[in-house]
């Protein structure tokens, strides 16, 4: 009751506390050890940053400049120019001129998404919005649920701030904490049985589709589940060969998907024990991802998923759906959309298990940018408000 009453306390604090008290919280979950692991990981990170630009993407874009036919320039803090003939665009990461500002920022709220989309007849997962410093209406949800949901604010990136897993008010006031350091208005949300699949549409035309399996590490019977995130942060690092990467790491989801299974960061998995680490896919691995062709999928399940676009006016969209049947629709399968991404993170669609067979979605990407040719003066900066992640 003590933590209870301090949690619901501090969603109320002001900012600096509030984060604080994130770190407090999850600190008495992970310990000192793995916390201090953390510090050396970002310590490390902060030693192979280069300006802003975020893990491949450099590469990824120079591969499609190559196609294309393009020159390009790094301009600085992760800018990159392309120039072919007249012809020249801006990108910044994952970031393209194709949709403007108010179109992205629009995509990126939950709620607004959630209400256009079930107003088509698309389905969408059952939800409720309440504000970080009331958990009234979230605590009814859950209850009314009687299963796992999943915590999120309205308006977030690339799974920031979101905590899958929450079966109890207690934790769903750790999560509410977590999500309500970014964002004063969240999400709580049924959490839908099946995999996460993230579907690529340019101009309303498919270019990639992934299957994206949460997180994992495989036990050797020696070693605590904390040590193998080590160990394979530690692989991703040498993998990256001194570029910048993506970490696996030890947040409150991965609290709640072991503490959910029985398990704990100090637990020893059997040799060869494959061991789901969180619910969350935004930080899984190329082992973890899996290219899907077209003829995998369900003509009317990726019609939804176009529908979907077209509802929020997006030309670039990464739609984000959960289904356990993708050779039926969404209505038929029990699948649902979570979100359409108006700036999807590209390089999902590249760490694949199978790399050699990877959906080079930023070629007809930076093809289209390049065709619209810009009137001359000027480049137009394909950013146009600071990154809201990925």
């Amino acid at each position: 009751m003590t933590v209870t009453r301090l949690l619901d306390a501090l969603v109320r604090a002001p900012r600096p506390l509030r984060q604080a008290a994130v770190g407090v919280d999850l600190l008495r979950s992970i310990g000192v050890r793995e916390a201090l692991q953390r510090k050396r990981e970002d310590a490390h990170m902060a030693e192979l940053a280069v300006g802003d630009i975020r893990p491949g993407y450099r590469r990824l874009w120079q591969d499609a400049a190559d196609e294309v036919g393009a020159e390009m320039e790094h301009v600085g803090e992760g800018f990159l120019e392309f120039r072919r003939g007249d012809a020249h665009t801006r990108v910044w990461n994952n970031w393209v001129g194709l949709d403007d500002v108010v179109t992205a920022r629009f995509a990126q709220d939950k709620t607004i998404g959630h209400r256009l989309l079930a107003a088509a007849g698309l389905p969408v997962p059952e939800h409720v919005a309440f504000r970080a410093g009331d958990a009234a209406p979230a605590l009814a949800f859950l209850r009314a649920t009687g299963g796992a949901c999943v915590i999120k604010p309205v308006a977030s990136a690339g799974g920031s701030g979101t905590t899958s897993g929450v079966c109890t008010p207690a934790q769903l006031r750790r999560a509410q904490l977590r999500a309500g350091r970014q964002n004063r208005d969240l999400l709580i949300e049924r959490q839908a049985p099946g995999a996460v699949y993230r579907l690529l549409f340019l101009e309303g035309e498919l270019i990639g589709a992934i299957r994206r399996l949460p997180p994992t590490v495989v036990g050797d019977g020696v070693a605590t589940i904390a040590e193998l995130i080590a160990a394979e942060n530690a692989r991703r690092f040498e993998m990256a060969a001194g570029e910048r990467t993506w970490l696996l790491r030890a947040d409150l989801d991965a609290v709640f998907t072991l503490q959910n299974a029985g398990r704990r960061l100090s637990c020893v998995p059997d040799a060869d024990e494959r061991v789901a680490v969180k619910t969350a896919v935004s930080q899984n691995g190329p082992q973890d991802n899996e290219r899907v062709g077209a003829d995998e999928l369900a003509a009317e399940l990726i019609s939804e998923a176009k529908a979907a676009v077209a509802l929020l006016g997006v030309r670039l969209a990464g739609v984000d759906l959960i289904t356990a049947a993708p050779t039926r629709s969404l209505r038929d399968g029990g699948g649902v959309v979570l979100e359409v991404n108006a700036t999807p993170g590209l390089h999902y669609h590249y760490d694949v298990r199978d790399r050699a067979h990877a959906d080079r979605v930023m070629v007809p990407i930076l093809r289209r940018l390049l065709d619209e040719r810009p009137a001359p003066g000027p480049i137009r900066s394909s950013v146009a408000g600071p990154p809201a992640g990925h």
